[in-house]
């Protein structure tokens, strides 16, 4: 099958697009993907009802997402994959409700075998009835600013391009993300503390404390930090239920932290069905994600069976909840 796709942006993530893209045209599935047409912002988009299997890769500044997600559907892209958050305001979240072509969101640790694991292991009732979730995002880019070890500046200073919001928006919504995949049902309630020390512009956020209440009483509380000094890239989610427990953290990405009463064990990934296919401790980091929602999503297009992925109309009911805390500011 030929896909033809378009990438709008020119920065890490669409970098990051092109070379998953490369990765799984040479899985040896079949895929055959075109070289990438770079578009650039603020030229409309091309008619493509011509093309075989078009599909536009949208990764220029969020601010900039839902405007580009309506044109692409007009433009005839039989596929959308976009990255998060797909809109920065209350206004795009119903704007973005009506919208037919199928679209994919890059949340792409949801996407990763620790998280796919915990979801069937809770499937399966290992951990008894579920607790709690909780965890942590933290990164040091604030910090590493605040030190003077790198510069400021950049798009994310303008709300209009990056959101109401630096951490919660931008890292915060894979976590809450990979949650909402967890727990499997719905949010009644969304709560937050934040700080904004080391912040850049007066809107960037660096710091969130996130509780989560779900339908049914369980509940997700997450640290979110973009001004964690020395931390690497530590996603983390802790499943806590009445009979086990287990962790998962991104830079153990093959291996899940199980306990039950006072003992504790190792999991270790043995299954090379997800993202590129590499073997147990030799991934590609957070490319898998990518390559492993491309996979899922194309398969859709092509009219076989495919696993659910992130999608669109989940995405917007997430960021319902997180902007109407925004906008009650």
């Amino acid at each position: 099958m030929k896909i033809t796709p378009f990438i709008l942006g020119s920065g890490r993530a669409a970098k990051a697009i092109e070379r998953s893209l490369s990765i799984l045209n040479a899985s040896g599935e079949g895929w055959q993907v075109a070289p990438p047409v770079y578009l650039k912002r603020g030229e409309p988009l091309p008619t493509v009802v011509h093309e075989p299997h078009p599909v536009l890769l949208i990764a220029n500044p969020p601010g900039l997402h839902a405007q580009a997600l309506i044109e692409g559907q007009k433009a005839g892209f039989a596929l959308m994959i976009v990255e998060k958050p797909v809109c920065v305001n209350l206004e795009e979240v119903e704007l973005l409700r009506g919208l037919k072509t199928p679209v994919a969101v890059c949340h792409v640790y949801r996407q990763t075998w620790g998280v796919q694991t915990l979801k069937k292991m809770l499937e399966a009732k290992e951990f008894g009835e579920l607790i709690t979730i909780e965890g942590r995002y933290w990164q040091s880019s604030a910090a590493q600013r605040a030190v003077g070890e790198t510069k400021g500046g950049g798009w994310k200073n303008d709300p209009r391009l990056s959101g109401p919001s630096d951490a919660l928006l931008d890292v915060g919504v894979h976590w809450v993300d990979s949650a909402l995949f967890l727990a499997g049902k719905a949010l009644n309630k969304t709560s937050l503390w934040r700080s904004y020390a080391n912040a850049e512009a007066p809107h960037r956020d660096t710091h969130v404390q996130l509780s989560l209440d779900f339908e049914g009483g369980a509940r997700a509380f997450a640290s979110i930090s973009k001004t964690l000094h020395g931390s690497l890239n530590h996603f983390e989610i802790n499943v806590i239920g009445t009979q086990a427990a287990a962790t998962w953290n991104f830079l153990q990405p093959d291996q899940i932290e199980m306990g039950s009463g006072s003992s504790l064990k190792m999991l270790y990934r043995k299954d090379l069905s997800y993202g590129s296919g590499q073997g147990p401790f030799h991934g590609l980091g957070w490319l898998e994600g990518y390559v492993e929602i491309f996979r899922q999503s194309f398969k859709q297009l092509k009219g076989v069976p495919f696993e659910p992925y992130p999608s669109l109309h989940g995405h917007l009911d997430m960021l319902s909840s997180l902007l109407s805390i925004e906008a009650s500011r």
